[in-house]
């Protein structure tokens, strides 16, 4: 037995680069180290391995709080204030909605978060406001609304309502934030001219520094393109390409840089790559840094204010817990990437608008990773890791090149005219669609493991409905909008005469929107054309397995084969295993299907494969025959002589090949009976 002082004097060998590379080419059976590469979205390659030595040509920052605030924009971060609590709240009706916002903060919420395109309800009057904040001590918690296309409706209406309620303007403090180019980037169009928009968030982002210095008057999104399906790089460039449009027309109003970059604030869609989320945060950082530097800004004003949520475009309707178990991962990204606030998206996004039990897990989630897990008493737990590092440099600098390809076409509105933005975004979501519909990209509970036993969700829409009433007094501007607006409402007039106004300035631009979609939807609309099949023909698309031999021969194609089926909503008809092939052939006849496909091993092929397609091809009907798995060129050619209609395989686009199985069998993928 050793004795204490010879442990003492022990320590770990330091294994070499190379003798941990001779030992995985080992393990890879002489192929090179190069087969464990991959590519990313990004188009960044990725190794197995990174060490001291990808770091020696970067200049990586020591400490938290100082430019170009990779690490963190304050030196003790969340040590010193934890990100806000910051869950997204809607209702039908103000009342519904202060009563659920009383509720939420009262258990852990932390900042009164709302977005007027999906509250629930109209805000159009002093009233609407009044009883949406009866009760709430606003000087206690911050705010956040996202207004949209324009702030200056909602802002008017709730800076009365402090007025009334003799607050001081001084002690609220948040963001209530406009974002026109995000808005015209989803819905194609604008009703008020950009012009205008420009001149109302400068005004109200001077009115804001004088009366409100403590709200934040712009927001830049990079939801509508990560929704779109863009990765990471796309994301940051096409979002700091519009604060860069931001700044520019408020300086032509008359506004400095620190004015309007300490009034910003950025949110991101956080997504399911947990490392590239990390290092796209932190990547933020050092972009805006970059970017206020050059306009001249001083070091306060090169302090990012990071929003996140967790991803709308990975959510999926079926099989939804799941979807609590990706907003964890999600949520985590973002924490240590280093958000400012975070909203966690209910399990049930996709489906409903959230109730009191997924608002509840939403927001615990973010209270475990704060309260148990302690992810806010280590500063930047991401910072020094020789991968985390590489990639946060990768990005910004494949980032900054994309933006400054979008400054070269004249800004971001110009090239979304142009479609230059939508044209990049649809090449990423394209490969995106055709990873996922090849399950090379796997989506639990949709295109891999998915659960037929799970009840059909009742899908239900979450918008604010649009006020479509005329009539009433229309504003009328006399020098500031921010002034003008709140006269206006003084006068117990509504948000309907300030949108009249704005409106008569003229419309905008037209684009071709981009595309919003969830990665999942392929998958769902093929499970719902079969849930509608089965309630107008009493059974779901059905297909025949031909199982030969005993279970260990054709088990583990028979499971691909039921888990790729079963990826559409088919119901996959099994057997214990044929012994014989004219018992297989037997009992074929006997399923009374029209869609077979035969599993068993290669060696038990050649011989039953083709007695077993010539036997189902003969008889009336003719049946269709397939083979799981994919075979030598030759044997597929003799396969097909004798019948066989196709080859099934992990190589197979599954969605296509689905689709196809649906048309043959009459089942209607449009909504429309079959």
């Amino acid at each position: 037995m050793a004795d204490l002082s010879t442990m003492k004097n022990v320590s770990f060998p330091i294994p070499s680069y190379e003798e941990w590379k001779e030992e995985v080419e080992k393990s890879l059976k002489g192929k090179p180290i190069e087969k464990l590469h991959s590519m990313t979205y990004e188009q960044l390659q990725l190794k197995p391995i990174y060490t001291s030595q990808d770091l020696q040509s970067l200049e990586l920052e020591q400490y938290p709080g100082f430019p170009s605030y990779v690490r963190g924009t304050e030196p003790n971060e969340y040590i010193g204030k934890p990100w806000a609590v910051s869950q997204e709240l809607f209702a039908s009706s103000p009342k519904e909605w202060n009563e659920i916002v009383k509720h939420d903060l009262a258990r852990g919420q932390t900042e009164i978060h709302l977005v007027l395109d999906r509250l629930g309800f109209s805000v159009t009057s002093l009233e609407d406001v009044e009883t949406m904040f009866s009760g709430i001590p606003l000087e206690r918690y911050s705010i956040r609304v996202d207004a949209g296309v324009c702030s200056l409706p909602f802002v008017a209406l709730f800076v009365a309502y402090l007025q009334k309620q003799s607050l001081s303007l001084h002690h609220v403090r948040g963001t209530i934030g406009m974002d026109p180019l995000s808005a015209l980037a989803v819905n194609g169009e604008l009703s008020i001219s950009l012009s205008t928009l420009y001149d109302v968030m400068a005004d109200a982002t001077k009115w804001a520094k004088e009366q409100m210095p403590h709200i934040k008057t712009i927001i830049v999104h990079g939801e509508p393109y990560h929704n779109g399906g863009a990765n990471a790089v796309q994301e940051l460039a096409f979002s700091f390409a519009a604060a860069v449009e931001y700044i520019n027309e408020c300086l032509t109003r008359g506004l400095t840089v620190d004015e309007v970059a300490e009034r910003m604030s950025f949110s991101f869609a956080i997504g399911a790559d947990f490392f590239m989320e990390i290092a796209k945060l932190r990547a933020a950082r050092a972009m805006w840094s970059n970017i206020v530097q050059a306009f001249g800004g001083n070091e306060s004003s090169q302090k990012i204010s990071l929003h996140a949520r967790t991803s709308y475009f990975t959510k999926t309707v079926y099989d939804p817990y799941v979807n609590m178990l990706r907003a964890s991962a999600e949520a985590f990204a973002a924490i240590v990437g280093g958000a400012n606030s975070l909203h966690v998206s209910p399990f049930d996004e996709a489906i409903r608008p959230a109730d009191e039990f997924s608002r509840r897990i939403a927001r615990n989630t973010q209270l475990i990773l704060l309260e148990e897990a302690h992810i806010g008493k280590v500063i930047d737990p991401a910072g020094g890791s020789y991968y985390v590092e590489t990639l946060t440099a990768q990005i910004a600098e494949q980032a900054w090149k994309l933006f400054q390809q979008i400054e070269a076409t004249g800004g971001m509105t110009k090239a979304l005219q142009a479609g230059v933005v939508q044209a990049e975004i649809e090449k990423i979501a394209k490969l995106r669609e055709q990873n996922v519909k090849t399950r090379k990209e796997r989506i639990i509970g949709t295109n891999v493991y998915a659960n037929l036993a799970e009840p059909k969700p009742d899908i239900q829409s979450v918008s604010s409905p649009k006020d479509e009433s005329c009539g009433g007094e229309t504003m009328e501007r006399n020098g500031n909008w921010v002034d003008s607006a709140i006269a206006f409402v003084h006068r117990r007039a509504t948000a309907r005469g300030i949108d009249a106004a704005l409106a008569m300035t003229g419309s905008s631009v037209a684009i071709s929107p981009i595309r919003q979609w969830r990665l999942s939807e392929p998958f769902e609309q093929l499970r719902q054309a079969a849930e509608r099949h089965l309630e107008t023909h009493g059974k779901r698309p059905t297909v025949h397995l031909i199982n030969l031999g005993a279970i260990a021969h054709h088990k583990a194609r028979a499971d691909f084969m039921t888990g790729f089926f079963e990826a559409g909503g088919f119901a996959v008809m099994k057997n214990d295993g044929y012994m014989s092939t004219d018992e297989a052939i037997k009992g074929a006849l006997e399923g009374d299907g029209t869609h077979y496909i035969i599993c068993g091993t290669d060696e038990s092929y050649p011989e039953a494969v083709p007695a077993i397609a010539k036997a189902l091809k003969g008889a009336n009907p003719p049946r269709n025959v397939y083979v799981a798995g994919k075979q030598p060129p030759e044997t597929e050619t003799a396969f097909v002589e004798a019948g066989v209609d196709g080859f099934i395989h992990i190589g197979s686009n599954c969605y296509e090949t689905l689709v196809a199985f649906m048309k043959e069998m009459g089942v209607a993928l449009d909504g429309a009976e079959s």
